[in-house]
């Protein structure tokens, strides 16, 4: 059986993000947007059961619980000034002692602005923070909760099973 843990080997070479879709820095400020958006993103047996979970989520996330957030790797996508979605990338992964370099806790996107290229230019943007930085790989781990869009999504960025 496949490891769950998928690692891109960095350099790589990241795509514009497509037409209409702004991306910046996330900050504690974006918390509530985030905590909306990963509510939205997630059946409830999966992400949050209800927004106050949500927002648990994401302050514990800001606290570090998850790791050390990226600030360059861990960005917000929004459509006409409305937020469609995000990754947040750590500095490692706290629970693999082994892996060296950044790694994505978590990426999410609007149901309502899935399919247009929302997690393709959130996860190419931490891509291209990571490599620029000097990083080697960059991590991430799947499961139950990962759609078969975000499967396709990361092998055709380049990540493979570890």
């Amino acid at each position: 059986m496949p490891s769950d843990l998928l690692s891109l080997t960095l350099p790589a070479t990241a795509p514009e993000p497509a037409p209409g879709i702004r991306l910046r820095p996330m900050s504690e400020a974006d918390a509530e947007a985030l905590a909306h958006l990963y509510l939205a993103a997630y059946p409830p047996e999966v992400g949050a059961a209800d927004l106050e979970e949500a927002r648990e989520e994401m302050r514990a996330s800001f606290a570090g619980e998850y790791g050390e957030l990226r600030p360059d790797a861990s960005l917000l996508a929004l459509i006409d000034g409305d937020p469609a979605g995000a990754v947040m990338t750590t500095t490692h992964s706290i629970w693999d002692e082994d892996l060296e370099g950044p790694f994505i806790i978590d990426l999410f996107a609007d149901p309502q602005f899935q399919g247009r290229g929302v997690g393709r230019a959130l996860v190419s943007a931490a891509v291209s923070a990571c490599s620029q930085a000097g990083d080697g790989t960059l991590s991430l781990r799947v499961g139950e909760g990962t759609s078969p869009a975000a499967f396709r999504l990361y092998e055709s960025l380049g990540f493979r099973h570890r």
